[in-house]
């Protein structure tokens, strides 16, 4: 008898609980599943969004092997201003600023090379746009600008930022700090001996000139 009253005891219990916390349980499951479904979502709107970058940057890549320059232009602008966050958007903007050099608008190539370093999240691509603008800003006459652009972290890029630096300071008279450079990045590629014919004649030319 005891144990009949316990379980009548032990379902209402159950019941006044339900009643009490029904409607956090529903909720809760609620946004479980909304949160199940957006994410789906999110990952599809994700995938699709990549889709449709990497078509865009495929179709600006023929443009510019076709010579179509406006083409390319106009498919480079999209990338950067819809697709910003994507890689396909950097790839953009550096081949943007290789297309503007080979014009002969080194403006239009800063540009290009400063949104990659302002938008772009990949370090790497960041030190490439630096060394990149580097080349233009000397280019423009402007090699005190282009040395800032090689102060910093380097990285991978090391040897060529070392190189450039040396080839900057050799423009301005300055050879023992050409020499310097030169040296660094001729020790940083000592493991790849093809890599360095060009740098160990740089430094062989500024020691018959001395």
């Amino acid at each position: 008898m005891t144990t009949h009253y316990d379980d009548e005891e032990q379902v209402e219990n159950l019941k006044r609980w339900w009643k009490e916390n029904w409607l956090a349980l529903a909720v809760g499951l609620g946004i479980g599943l909304a949160g199940i479904v957006g994410w789906e979502q999110w990952k599809s709107y994700r995938t699709g969004q990549s889709e449709q970058a990497s078509q865009i940057y495929e179709d600006m890549k023929k443009a510019v092997e076709a010579g179509k320059g406006e083409d390319a232009q106009v498919a480079g602008d999209k990338l950067l201003k819809d697709f910003a966050a994507s890689p396909y958007a950097t790839d953009a903007a550096l081949l943007l600023a290789a297309k503007a050099v080979e014009d002969g608008k080194l403006d239009d190539a800063l540009k290009h090379l400063q949104w990659v370093s302002a938008n772009s999240k990949d370090a790497g691509m960041q030190r490439l746009s630096r060394l990149r603008q580097a080349r233009v800003l000397w280019a423009q006459g402007k090699p005190e600008d282009a040395l800032k652009q090689l102060d910093g972290e380097a990285g991978e890029y090391g040897h060529l930022f070392d190189e450039l630096r040396g080839d900057i300071k050799l423009a301005q008279g300055d050879r023992d700090a050409a020499r310097q450079a030169y040296d660094k990045a001729l020790k940083a590629q000592a493991d790849k001996p093809g890599a360095t014919e060009l740098l160990q004649r740089k430094l062989d030319d500024l020691a018959v000139q001395s």
